[in-house]
């Protein structure tokens, strides 16, 4: 019987840790704009919502240190618009990321805003995604490209 209540206890811990630890991310912006499919493991993921909605599948993992950016800014004649017109340089909206179900996002990867990602994807380390990537294929490099289906 304690045997048996051990081994829920650490069952039932161990679940809350890993679920815990597979959500330690950042979102900067309204967290409204952030979707998290089931078991999305984000461990010090960046996710920037700034100028648009980010939405990941289930079981996506990413790696250490990845970047998430709908951010820009406009700039005008070399300056910021914010500082020639008054208006805000960042938009709120137009630049939503998707990823799909099954992907890995490999460390050090940075995803910039208005791309989507299809599923059972991986994106290799040090990737910068500006394009869409299809579903099923490894890409990685700077710009990142389809290296080779999988």
């Amino acid at each position: 019987m304690i045997r048996k209540l051990r081994r829920f206890l650490v069952d039932y811990y161990l679940e809350r840790l890993i679920k815990y630890l597979n959500r330690t991310h950042y979102c900067h912006g309204d967290p409204n704009r952030l979707h998290l499919g089931k078991s999305v493991s984000a461990v010090n993921t960046l996710f920037n919502v700034s100028s648009g909605h980010i939405f990941v599948g289930n079981n996506t993992i990413f790696g250490h240190n990845v970047m998430i950016l709908t951010g820009k800014h406009r700039f005008l004649k070399g300056k910021r618009e914010k500082l020639i017109t008054g208006k805000p340089d960042a938009p709120s909206d137009g630049y939503d990321i998707k990823i799909g179900e099954g992907c890995w996002i490999a460390s050090g990867v940075i995803i910039v805003g208005g791309i989507n990602i299809g599923d059972n994807t991986i994106i290799g380390a040090g990737s910068v995604v500006t394009k869409d990537i299809p579903s099923g294929v490894f890409a990685a490099g700077v710009p990142c490209r389809v290296v080779n289906k999988i």
